[in-house]
């Protein structure tokens, strides 16, 4: 009865959520109220908020496929046999599972959620979760189309995420963070009760139909679900982005260390998918450093509004906190060692 009620409870607020903005929507009532420049302020913030979730809603919604797909069909006993045996080789397997998951970071926070409740240890299933959106022939392709007189780049973005994801994945094994990091009041109370789950219930064993219903009920339950925070998250990142000038980006865009801040900032409010932020950036690359061009094309998948409101949703608020911090730490340290390579090519006479 409580996991009916928190189900129609997240429905009922992400419909509430889309009736507010269909009501405060400019055209309808603030066309004519309003000073033109705040009508133009409106018209932008809705159309910004409304590109973020065209382009975000898909990609959750083939991530809670996947997720429920994993839970109604693969148990967790399948899990743990095709789990590496050494911790070492398991957290660099997670961080590219992301070449045969072509996920976006919206769409990879129900599943890691998913796998995190099968059994897949944090260290293994955190890499994984940082490392999809970009280690993936799609996003390898779109940054290569966007750097094509700069291929560099997309070595700079590829290995630059794939030692984050590794090294975040190390720390969290080396700290034993694997228990209780899942968000209590979101996460999905008991086993589930179906065949291979390992709850010590009697079961039955449920028909092809039964499951697939099964998994359309699951699906529906946790794209309301992860969907509300979508739609708050985007909306954040709207505003912060009509508030916020670029020319204000621009005028650091030279200084080694404030070109990178800069730019981790610029894609944290930006929120874009990371199958399009390349296209972004590239016009950026003349006026700022390669160090800050790196750190928005890997920062932004790994964190930004949005996905950062929806893993809150996820998990505890002490463990987000915690990986934010290591998230950006790290990027920022491997940012600023691209911005030293040219010194270090001119010191010691490598290319």
């Amino acid at each position: 009865m409580e996991t009916g009620a928190k189900s129609n409870l997240g429905k009922l607020s992400i419909l509430s959520i889309l009736l507010i903005m269909s009501v405060l929507h400019p055209d309808i009532w603030f066309l004519e109220a309003l000073p033109g420049n705040q009508t133009d302020f409106l018209q932008e913030l809705t159309s910004i908020f409304l590109s973020i979730i065209i382009e975000a809603f898909p990609l959750v919604l083939l991530g809670v496929i996947i997720s429920s797909f994993i839970h109604v069909f693969i148990s967790d006993t399948t899990i743990h046999r095709l789990l590496p045996r050494n911790s070492m080789i398991g957290i660099v397997c997670g961080s590219l599972l992301g070449i045969f998951f072509p996920l976006c970071e919206c769409g990879i926070i129900p599943i890691v959620r998913r796998l995190i409740q099968k059994g897949v240890p944090a260290y293994i299933a955190v890499p994984f979760m940082l490392s999809a959106p970009v280690i993936n022939p799609l996003v390898g392709f779109s940054t290569y189309l966007a750097f094509n007189s700069s291929p560099s780049m997309l070595v700079y973005r590829f290995a630059g995420v794939f030692i984050c994801a590794n090294l975040i994945g190390i720390l969290l094994y080396s700290s034993n963070v694997n228990s209780k990091i899942l968000n209590p009041y979101t996460a999905d109370p008991g086993c589930g009760c179906h065949q291979g789950c390992g709850c010590g219930h009697e079961h039955h064993h449920p028909g092809l139909l039964m499951r697939l219903r099964e998994m359309l009920y699951h699906t529906c339950d946790e794209f309301f679900d992860m969907g509300r925070f979508l739609l708050i998250g985007s909306f954040l990142a709207a505003v912060i982005q009509i508030t916020v000038p670029r020319t204000l980006l621009l005028s650091v865009g030279q200084e080694p260390v404030v070109s990178i801040w800069g730019m981790m900032g610029f894609a944290f409010i930006l929120s874009v998918c990371s199958q399009a932020d390349a296209f972004i950036a590239a016009p950026f690359a003349a006026s700022f450093t390669p160090g800050a061009i790196a750190s928005f094309l890997i920062y932004g998948p790994m964190l930004d509004i949005k996905n950062v409101i929806m893993m809150l949703n996820a998990f505890r608020v002490s463990y987000v906190m915690k990986l934010v911090l290591l998230i950006t730490i790290s990027v920022f340290l491997l940012s600023l060692l691209i911005n030293c390579l040219p010194y270090f090519r001119e010191v010691f006479g490598f290319v």
